[in-house]
């Protein structure tokens, strides 16, 4: 199950309508139901009783309502653990899902894994309003973003410049068009920073503007996982990395658009414990022996 399936099944399970759960996820009712049914056939029943325009649990949806509840309020008990923030608990490292997933991080992560096994820590992909609540609460201690998406932020920190990355324009394989046809098609974006829906909005118009095109309209998802879903779901353009799990083969067309995002390492300005150090002292050392773009090499 993907996290569209579930989105759906809980706000179904909230507002007993698959019509008003498709306005609130931008979606339509077809995909909606597509969803559903994609979870019915992994879990091996019915989840809801339709009668007319209102949807009702089944036993079987009330129990997985219930561990959908219990997997959340775990997750709660883990931050609120991680508040205390001794010796022995995992360190937040938080990754902005703008950012999509740099193959060169992913390998730090792994080699920083290997080298100190008994350093544990916990990846979280989070929009931009969720990551300024968690540094306010010192949750985070080190963040993974694009250098865009970190000035946006009016937090001060520490920057280890990782690498640079083309950009990719995202298109669902589900439809044929042209280059030409883009602009008839939806836009999805994610926020960045950004105080206001407006601001998000004109950001994304004007980069669209650079590559050429002028959108039929701007989405705002939440984060840029359910944008790649709503993608598949709504036939419309996206912008990602050129390398991320996210991504099936099948189901998009990546086109690169020769304009780079650079990736870096914010470490916040409170205090750190050892194993968040030892990260950190980590990556600067592995980014001086990973090949990678340099910003000159990006034409920046």
């Amino acid at each position: 199950m993907n996290q569209l399936d579930i989105y759906c099944f809980t706000s179904i399970a909230r507002t007993k309508s698959f019509s008003i759960t498709a306005r609130e996820l931008m979606i339509s009712q077809q995909a909606v139901s597509n969803h559903i049914k994609t979870l019915e056939e992994e879990v091996g029943y019915t989840l809801f009783f339709r009668s007319g325009q209102s949807a009702v649990l089944t036993k079987a949806g009330e129990i997985m309502l219930d561990y959908f509840i219990k997997r959340d309020s775990l997750a709660a008990d883990f931050f609120r653990a991680h508040e205390i923030k001794d010796e022995s608990s995992p360190f937040m490292i938080a990754w902005t899902q703008w950012a999509g997933a740099p193959p060169i991080a992913q390998k730090i992560l792994d080699g920083f894994r290997e080298k100190y096994p008994n350093d544990t820590f916990l990846v979280s992909d989070m929009p931009a309003e969720k990551i300024r609540e968690a540094l306010l609460e010192k949750k985070i201690d080190i963040l993974f973003t694009s250098r865009y998406s970190a000035e946006y932020m009016s937090m001060s920190w520490e920057h280890t410049f990782i690498c640079s990355q083309e950009l990719t324009l995202i298109r669902s394989n589900r439809i044929t068009y042209s280059e030409e046809e883009l602009e008839q098609y939806p836009f999805f974006t994610v926020p960045a920073g950004e105080t206001n829906e407006h601001m998000i909005v004109q950001r994304a118009k004007d980069t669209c503007e650079k590559m050429g095109f002028v959108p039929r309209n701007v989405h705002i998802c939440d984060d840029l996982g359910s944008a790649y879903l709503n993608v598949i779901t709504m036939n419309g353009l996206s912008f990602g990395t050129d390398q991320t799990g996210l991504l099936p083969d099948s189901n998009f067309v990546l086109t690169k658009t020769g304009i780079y995002s650079d990736y870096i390492m914010c470490c916040p300005h409170y205090p750190s414990k050892p194993s968040v150090i030892r990260f950190r002292d980590y990556v600067k050392d592995s980014i001086k022996k990973i090949p990678h773009r340099s910003i000159k090499e990006a034409g920046q």
